[in-house]
Formats: structure tokens, sequence, C-alpha cells
């Protein structure tokens, strides 16, 4: 009989800790996904993924070796809802292939825990009812931006504008089964983890 693989979710916001979150779950040997590095892979050239894409959107999105370009995607679907949910409707369901396919490989390594981070996890969508439990990790706005510019190369103002396309993330509790608020120090977000890991298992 196969293994009974528990798979969880990590959802937030941009600069929330849901990075600081994987890094601790890797510590512990739980085997740990970024959907966003996995939609990279899916969408690489030869991909089914890559070619709907290229058929919906055209060769404008290319770079000059031919693979997405994923900044052009962007530009194109962040102010547009109808070309978006085409972009969505084309990677989910190749993207949910591949968390599935990911939760059975590590099944048969006998895992307990699958971790899975995505800042649009939740219960409502695919992904959100394949797996069993959805931790959303929540931060002040303040502490967010402050994460934020000392991390990548964006301003303040596109850190708020990301957060406001992002803001159905938080609006539904019912959408998680736990909420951590993760505004101290990392030690309190390790601890609150742990209590959560130790209810989930049993």
């Amino acid at each position: 009989m196969k293994n009974k693989i528990i798979k969880i979710g990590i959802s937030g916001k941009i600069g929330s800790g849901k990075s600081a979150v994987l890094e601790l779950l890797k510590m512990k040997n739980i085997p740990c996904y970024n959907l966003d590095l996995e939609s990279r892979k899916i969408m690489k050239p030869g991909m089914v993924c890559y070619e709907k894409i290229l058929f919906t959107f055209g060769k404008e999105i290319l770079n000059k070796n031919k693979s997405l370009n994923r900044g052009k995607i962007g530009k194109i679907v962040f102010n547009d809802k109808r070309k978006r949910d085409k972009l969505n409707s084309i990677v989910h369901p190749e993207l949910l292939k591949r968390v599935k396919e990911l939760t059975i490989k590590n099944a048969d390594k006998k895992k307990e825990f699958i971790v899975f981070e995505g800042a649009l996890i939740k219960k409502t969508t695919k992904i959100g009812k394949f797996l069993d439990k959805i931790i959303l990790i929540k931060s002040f706005q303040r502490i967010i931006i402050e994460r934020v510019l000392a991390r990548d190369n964006k301003t303040k103002e596109e850190i708020k504008k990301i957060l406001l396309a992002q803001k159905g993330i938080t609006q539904n509790k019912n959408d998680y089964d736990f909420i951590v608020n993760n505004n101290g120090e990392i030690s309190h977000l390790f601890q609150k983890l742990n209590s959560i890991l130790e209810k989930i298992s049993h």
C-alpha cells in the first residue's frame, strides 16, 4: 500500500515570509516546491504550455533564444483580466499535473509531508482542492515593503502595485486552514510552524 503523504500549501503575499517558511521546512528534510519555479519548468520550449502560450500571445513574447519572456507576458496580462484568465487556463492544469507527479514521487520515498508554495494557493483553486492543508503567511504592509525593498530591485510604488493586485489573497479566511502572522522574529515563525505540523500529523 502506498504511503499517505500529507500535502501542504503555503500561501501569502509578496514579502510575507513564504521563502523563510520553505527554508525552515527544508531543514526538517521535508520536500518543498516553489510553484513559480515549477511553472517556469513547464513553460520551457518544447513543453505543452510553451506551445499553447506562444499560439495564444504571439511571437512578440519570445526572447532572442526563443524562451518565453515572462516580463512581457506579465505586462500583457497584468491589466487585462480576460488575457490573465486565458494564461491561467493554459498554465494551471499543467501545473496541477506537475504537483500530482511530485506528490507520487515523494510518497514513494515514504515522506510524511510535501509542501508547495505559491501566492495564489487557496481552497477554491484546483491545486488547493488537491492539497490537504493550506497555511497562509501574513505580515503588516509596512513590514512587507521593508523586506521587499531590501531584497528586490523594486521601488516602493511598484511593491504597492503588486500588493494591490494581490489584495484578494487575504480577503477570505475560509480559504485557509491555518493563518500565521509573521511580523516578528524568525524564531517565532518557526515555533508557530512546528506547532502546526504537529497538529496536522496527528
